[in-house]
């Protein structure tokens, strides 16, 4: 396991980055990346603030410890995804915003074009029990189903993207829109946007070659 551990050791330094954010309180979340054949996951407890390469746990794609403590008792629905996608890396936090959000909507309103990032459309999963196989099954269709970004009824939100510094900036961008849409919400009616919109944001995105 001495080749895998700069990567355990990665996984620590993102989640110490996502506890400066706040998403991720009292032990709450955890964080994934695959590597071929194996899955490097934080392990049952984990806090995110003090978190080091040992507290990374390897699984394989079917679960079983390789190295490490025991895993997150959500490792089946980080499972779950890579099973159905090409995710390269998976980020679950509990922030105050998304979970708020995902009390009230099944969908996450079309406030801010940058949800173009996250996929365009943010569902949120009904509820379902952590760590069940069923919370695992529905989250990981819907990932399938192309939403890189998922809010879950009473519980949190879930990033999967191909990288994990993509995933947890995903993570974070989730949290910042739904910042914005509560706070739209406190003042008034928030103006929403199309999916015509959101059509032309992405063909002018791609037409300036907006980022590169």
């Amino acid at each position: 396991m001495t080749g895998l551990h700069a990567l355990r050791a990665d996984v620590a330094e993102r989640c110490r980055e996502l506890a400066t954010h706040g998403v991720a309180l009292a032990g709450a979340g955890n964080v994934s990346v695959r590597s071929k054949d194996h899955v490097l996951i934080t392990r049952a407890g984990m806090r995110f603030e003090t978190a080091e390469a040992d507290d990374v746990t390897v699984v394989t794609l079917t679960g079983d410890v390789v190295d490490g403590a025991r895993p997150s008792s959500e490792t089946g629905l980080h499972l779950g995804i890579y099973q159905r996608s090409a995710a390269g890396a998976i980020v679950h936090t509990h922030g105050r915003s998304s979970v708020a959000v995902g009390l009230v909507c099944d969908e996450m309103p079309l406030v801010h074009y940058n949800l173009l990032r996250l996929g365009g459309r943010i569902p949120t999963i009904p509820y379902l029990l952590f760590g069940s196989h069923e919370l695992a099954e529905a989250v990981g269709t819907a990932v399938a189903g192309g939403h890189g970004t998922v809010l879950m009824r009473n519980h949190g939100a879930v990033s999967s993207s191909p990288t994990l510094a993509e995933a947890v900036e995903h993570a974070c961008l989730t949290e910042w829109v739904c910042d914005v849409y509560l706070a739209a919400r406190s003042l008034g009616t928030p103006a929403l946007l199309t999916d015509g919109d959101l059509a032309a944001v992405a063909e002018q995105s791609s037409r300036l070659a907006y980022g590169h």
